[in-house]
């Protein structure tokens, strides 16, 4: 057993006494436990990776433009790459 594990960064959850667009009740928590099987932290957990989800980018940010040889290999992967160029109205790249 590891004696000096490292500590986990924690936070105080405090329930609404009634639900609310932002928050939830006590009797909510407990129906959700019910129904998923999860604990307390586990709901909070899923809820806050839930919301990581939707709100945070999944990738790391880039400004810079596409290279030709980034074009070229979209195009390449492409199911419309056999039509011809001059046929699109509008194009992403």
């Amino acid at each position: 057993m590891n004696v000096h594990a490292e500590k986990q960064a924690s936070f105080l959850f405090r329930l609404r006494s009634q639900d609310t667009p932002t928050g939830v009740s006590n009797d909510t928590l407990d129906a959700l436990m019910q129904k998923t099987g999860l604990s307390k932290t586990e709901v909070t957990h899923l809820a806050l990776r839930n919301l990581a989800d939707v709100y945070l980018p999944h990738y790391e940010r880039d400004d810079s433009a596409l290279t030709p040889a980034q074009i070229q290999t979209i195009r390449d992967a492409s199911p419309a790459g056999d039509v011809p160029e001059e046929s699109f109205t509008m194009t992403l790249l």
